[in-house]
């Protein structure tokens, strides 16, 4: 009797060890804290910047060539023409040669948003070359990287205004000088002379001491529509000669400059996305057909054509967008 009680108690204490052991391994998995993975943090995609639009010459009108719908809409009309134009830094306004309300020649530009025309120069004469010359030439006034200043030639002479057309003024004389373009620091200014050659060249000239630097040096090529790239590593120009006219990019200097163009005649090129793609004017591959709008990557790759029914002069037009005015705090 006495071995069955000892075994009872031994066998109630090992249940009870068991029950507490087993209390233990509850107690430690209940307290243990539970792991919860963190939800996956989808990438974030990166902004496709706006392809924006083409402005450029058709028939003797400014047309607008949106690149992401491809559907093109007039921006002037009437008896007028207007030629060569050139779309602010922000993509707000458009410059160009119009010969609204007279014969003459003058500078003009059209708001984007609200299609307001402001007349800017009131000249008596005409500054712009023959057809054919100026389409070669493409001579379009310019703007400051800033959008607050202008420039452009009269009579050879290159002037500077405000972008209201207030403030008129030399910046150079005397040097038959066309198609000026600011640097992107607007500490220099780069135009066309034939001054000196038989030719046209390209010029730098410095604006803090007035000097003048030849950049290219070419004897039986003419150079036209030149412009800088956004960061002002490169130059952009066509090349022309006779029936022959091919875009080239160079350095800023004027060195290494490539030939883009593998065509016959191709004109009045332009910078567009940053610097990503070039705009330009382009009678074809054989050069057979109507003067129409091109695009390229900055390499000269990729051609593609954007117009089938006539195009010069194009300039790339980012997608302006309205700074809001602050909201007035109610009181």
């Amino acid at each position: 009797m006495k071995n069955k009680i000892i075994n009872l108690q031994k066998i109630a204490g090992i249940f009870l060890i068991l029950i507490l052991f087993g209390g233990f391994l509850i107690s430690t998995i209940a307290c243990k804290p539970k792991v919860v993975e963190a939800p996956v943090t989808p990438p974030t995609p990166t902004p496709v910047p706006p392809l924006g639009n083409i402005i450029f010459t058709q028939g003797g009108h400014l047309v607008e060539f949106n690149l992401t719908t491809s559907e093109t809409a007039p921006l002037t009309s009437g008896k007028s023409t207007e030629w060569f134009p050139k779309v602010s830094p922000k993509g707000d306004q458009v410059l160009y040669w119009s010969n609204a309300d007279s014969n003459v020649y003058n500078l003009w530009s059209l708001n984007l948003g609200n299609s307001q025309r402001t007349q800017l120069t009131f000249n008596d004469q005409t500054e712009l070359p023959s057809n054919e010359q100026n389409l070669l030439l493409n001579t379009s006034a310019s703007w400051s990287s800033d959008g607050k200043t202008i420039i452009y030639t009269q009579d050879g002479d290159i002037w500077a205004m405000d972008s209201d057309g207030y403030n008129p003024k030399t910046i150079l004389s005397g040097q038959a000088a066309l198609c000026p373009n600011f640097s992107p620091d607007g500490k220099s200014v780069l135009y066309l002379s034939n001054l000196n050659d038989l030719v046209y060249n390209l010029y730098l000239l410095n604006q803090s001491d007035k000097t003048i630097r030849k950049v290219t040096n070419y004897t039986d090529w003419n150079v036209g529509a030149p412009s800088f790239s956004v960061d002002g590593s490169k130059i952009l120009f066509n090349l022309y000669r006779g029936d022959v006219t091919q875009v080239y990019t160079a350095k800023a200097d004027g060195t290494d400059p490539i030939n883009l163009t593998n065509n016959v005649r191709s004109l009045s090129p332009s910078f567009g996305q940053g610097d990503k793609k070039i705009y330009y004017a382009s009678y074809g591959p054989s050069g057979d057909s109507d003067l129409n709008i091109y695009v390229m990557s900055a390499n000269g790759t990729d051609v593609k054509a954007l117009t089938t029914d006539g195009g010069a002069s194009p300039s790339w037009a980012p997608i302006f967008v309205p700074v809001s005015a602050p909201a007035t705090p109610s009181k």
